[in-house]
């Protein structure tokens, strides 16, 4: 028997705000909310995976840009950490995918992100990929998150990075 897939659709921004601590309305899109840079990081050291997590290692981060504290950054080619300034909020019938803006692409920029499984709570992380030299200003638009509903959604997310 095929399962229906009726009650999955991409959730609008009119309802999907509320997932969102949205500053104002320049974050929302036709489809989803922009996410505004809130720290970068340069990566340093060696990371580790295995099946488990059991011998998981993070590399070491080192911050180099707040949009708190700092008015832009310029930077050079390389991988950086961006961690969002907005704090997001992934209801339990919910995922949320993340796409980098089509403005960042053109740059010459890109970023890598995962899925946000249903119940994430936090400021997400993810990798921004600078092929070509760029200057970021404080609380700039860098990505569009798009929150879709799920359906036979097996629990949620409670890993190390809730609330984080």
């Amino acid at each position: 028997m095929i399962e229906h897939y009726r009650d999955t659709m991409i959730i609008g921004p009119k309802i999907s705000r509320k997932f969102v601590k949205v500053v104002d309305d320049t974050q929302v899109q036709q489809c989803g909310i922009d996410l505004r840079v809130g720290k970068i990081f340069k990566i340093e050291g060696e990371g580790v995976l295995d099946y488990s997590n059991e011998k998981r290692k993070l590399p070491q981060y080192r911050e180099i840009f707040s949009s708190q504290e700092d008015i832009k950054i310029s930077l050079d080619m390389g991988v950086y950490l961006i961690k969002v300034a907005d704090r997001i909020e992934v209801p339990r019938d919910t995922c949320a995918l993340v796409y980098p803006r089509s403005s960042l692409l053109r740059m010459g920029c890109t970023l890598h992100t995962a899925v946000h499984d249903p119940g994430y709570e936090g400021y997400p992380e993810y990798l921004l990929d600078v092929k070509n030299p760029i200057t970021l200003y404080r609380y700039a638009r860098i990505a569009q998150i798009l929150f879709i509903r799920c359906s036979g959604v097996v629990g949620t997310y409670c890993g190390i990075y809730q609330r984080r």
